[in-house]
């Protein structure tokens, strides 16, 4: 999958995720590597990395094992959860910290 930068219009065919702890926020994005722009993909606090982790496990056992269909509506319903608390923690804690580009080495 190609990623065009809404900036300077570069197109790579793959970024590197980077993280940021902010205190109890860890924020997850990637920067152009052309220019340098920051793209925020999520802000995290510790219990909703936990419920990612969980998530995660959920979503690995669906796939090597039969369950029942109560264990995947939990793991859709603590997906939606998660993804909700992450919108949240974006909305409380916008990617500030890098409004501005870095300049690209």
């Amino acid at each position: 999958m190609q990623i065009k930068c809404d900036r300077c219009g570069a197109v790579a065919d793959a970024v590197t995720p980077e993280t940021h702890q902010d205190g109890e926020i860890e924020y997850t994005f990637f920067r152009c590597p052309d220019c340098g722009t920051v793209y925020p993909v999520c802000a995290t606090d510790s219990a909703l990395r936990a419920d990612i982790a969980e998530y995660s496990r959920m979503r690995n056992l669906i796939r090597v094992q039969p369950v029942k269909e109560a264990f995947i509506r939990r793991a859709e319903a603590l997906k939606q959860k998660n993804m909700k608390r992450s919108k949240e923690l974006m909305e409380q804690h916008p990617l500030a910290l890098f409004s501005s580009p870095e300049p690209a080495e």
